[in-house]
């Protein structure tokens, strides 16, 4: 639960308010920009809030739980902070992006409303599309090695050990154990799981007949 400084809350009580939305960018490098959609720059902790940036939310979409907080934020290229150049040499990704709501009348009273990071981005012209996704998101990422019965190794690669000059241009691996043991002869480097269960496996009861004494039913 977010606490709130008694000032921020009378000034949000009040029935006309002076409050405006601003972003703050942090790139990986160090750089952080400022951008607001007052008409007048704003000095917010420390970090210019650029005025007239037009940087506006579109298509923000809100979820409760732990699902992301995903939206499109478009602005302008600016030459003076962050170059097309830059975005195709892949400066904003993973770059941390947060939102708030401040007084322009006085920023000491501002409101982190949402942290988040750029995911893809998108140039259109003389403008640029960024997603923007959630720090929640990362729960949804794969992490660490997949458990198949196929090889996870790329052909040829460290892991797979074998010399893929050997063989015609174009040999795919099908990433099999029959494969690897037959077609390549490279069984020891074999990094899948091939006696991995599957679902029909684990669901699967002993065979009618089978005595029930707790062995197992892959002898």
């Amino acid at each position: 639960m977010r606490e709130l400084s008694p000032d921020l809350i009378n000034s949000l009580s009040k029935s006309v308010t002076t409050f405006c939305t601003a972003w703050k960018l942090e790139l990986k490098d160090g750089r952080v920009f400022g951008f607001s959609e007052h008409d007048r720059d704003l000095v917010i902790d420390g970090v210019t809030y650029s005025a007239g940036s037009s940087l506006t939310e579109s298509e923000a979409e809100h979820r409760l739980g732990f699902a992301s907080d995903n939206g499109a934020i478009e602005g302008v290229l600016d030459a003076a902070s962050i170059s097309e150049s830059d975005i195709t040499d892949g400066i904003l990704q993973e770059a941390k992006l947060s939102r708030l709501k401040v007084n322009w009348q006085d920023p000491t009273q501002f409101i982190v409303i949402s942290v988040g990071e750029l995911g893809q981005v998108t140039t259109r012209r003389d403008h640029y599309e960024i997603e923007w996704l959630g720090l929640s998101h990362k729960l949804g990422r794969s992490t660490g090695r997949v458990f198949s019965k196929k090889c996870d190794a790329s052909f040829g690669d460290a892991r797979c050990g074998v010399d893929a000059s050997q063989f015609l241009d174009g040999t795919v691996c099908p990433k099999t154990l029959e494969a690897c043991r037959h077609q390549f002869g490279n069984v020891i480097n074999f990094r899948g799981f091939p006696f991995l269960l599957g679902d029909d496996g684990l669901y699967s009861g002993p065979k009618e007949g089978a005595p029930k004494d707790g062995g197992s039913r892959y002898k």
